[in-house]
């Protein structure tokens, strides 16, 4: 009874895009956790987490970077229990002044000390309230400005930030991962596909979960774009270079111990053209709504799956049909969950559960994952 209540107050308060907005920022401004310290390099000692922080955001970043030059951007979480001896190597490394960043790339938190005017740099091409997010674009043709301890993952390109076996975190353009992580099950004995793969992150956790095999398929952006590419997708749009991307996918498979490894592969290919190859479990996440043709994509996933299909798109709120829509802004088509649960039943999947559904008005579009069994 009380999470009904719970239930429907939700859905009220989040009908109103007005105050879904003022509530969402009410509630990320309260629960952010990552704070910095302003410092000039005469000042700095180990001493510098029982000084005064600050919220790290554009407005305070303003106020300081007059003044100071650098900042040690941390998490609360972390103040009484970094490690002394760490943070002696990040600031020994900083008074050396060759760098205008320095990062702990064991640290799952990005602990690092950046300089004012590498910040201010990132703030013409990127929001403050956001960083590091795209910071390996700024990064990629400045390795000489950037020092570390621990891994040195800052200098690969990941679409999505997860927790490293070495014990950092991947900063990725498409933010955290665990969302989509979550729904690949125990694999025991299965093989498993990853359409869209980008670096891989969801293959690499399926060999984690147990797959016998696991493989991740990509196709050439700056070449086979699907959705009207001569209008909408120019060669520069995709900053994502293959090169990068088959860089980032060799350091995972050292940092997952599987240099050599006949479990794992990674190839180019297009989902109109899949192969003959069948696997158990199909994962097809952020693919749909990019294509010009979903409904042979969806035939084509139903002959290459086993057993078990998860697919997420972006998604529209279900109405009194089984309705799909044509985005002004971009062209892409966006389904409701029912309508691609009809489809995903008359391609040949016998059972077709909706795991994740949009339901609010105040959001545009949203997240849907369906999971189909044959």
């Amino acid at each position: 009874m009380i999470n009904n209540i719970k239930k429907y107050i939700q859905l009220f308060l989040s009908d109103s895009s007005f105050i879904y907005k003022t509530l969402k920022s009410f509630y990320l401004n309260f629960y952010n956790k990552k704070i910095f310290f302003p410092f000039n390099l005469a000042d700095l000692n180990t001493d510098i987490l029982k000084r005064k922080y600050y919220t790290f955001n554009n407005n305070n970043f303003i106020k300081f970077k007059k003044k100071y030059d650098f900042f040690l951007i941390f998490d609360k979480r972390l103040i009484n229990r970094y490690s002394e001896k760490k943070l002696q190597k990040i600031i020994e490394m900083a008074k050396t002044q060759k760098y205008k960043l320095i990062y702990d790339g064991d640290c799952p938190f990005n602990t690092e000390i950046v300089s004012n005017k590498f910040l201010e740099n990132y703030s013409k091409n990127y929001k403050i309230n956001s960083y590091p997010s795209h910071i390996f674009y700024l990064l990629k043709d400045k390795a000489s400005d950037v020092g570390n301890i621990g891994t040195n993952h800052r200098s690969f390109n990941f679409n999505g930030s997860f927790e490293l076996p070495s014990g950092g975190k991947s900063i990725g353009d498409g933010g955290d991962v665990s969302f989509r992580l979550n729904f690949i099950p125990d694999l025991k004995n299965k093989t498993f596909l990853d359409i869209g793969s980008e670096e891989g992150y969801s293959v690499f956790n399926a060999i984690e979960k147990n797959a016998k095999f696991a493989k991740g398929l990509n196709i050439y952006e700056d070449k086979e774009y699907d959705f009207f590419p001569d209008y909408l997708r120019g060669k520069s749009i995709t900053s994502r270079r293959r090169e990068d991307i088959e860089k980032t996918q060799n350091f995972l498979i050292k940092e997952y111990n599987l240099i050599g490894s006949s479990k794992i592969e990674f190839e180019y290919k297009n989902i109109y053209d899949l192969g003959e190859d069948k696997f158990d479990f199909v994962f097809c996440f952020g693919v749909l709504y990019h294509l010009k043709n979903p409904y042979k994509a969806m035939e084509n996933l139903f002959k290459i799956t086993n057993e078990t299909l998860v697919i997420e798109t972006q998604g529209i709120r279900n109405d009194r049909y089984l309705n799909a829509k044509i985005d002004h802004d971009d062209g892409f088509i966006r389904h409701s969950s029912n309508s691609l649960k009809f489809l995903l039943q008359k391609t040949g999947f016998k059972k077709v559960d909706i795991l994740v559904d949009t339901h609010l008005k105040s959001w545009r579009v949203s997240n849907i994952v369906l999971k189909a069994e044959k």
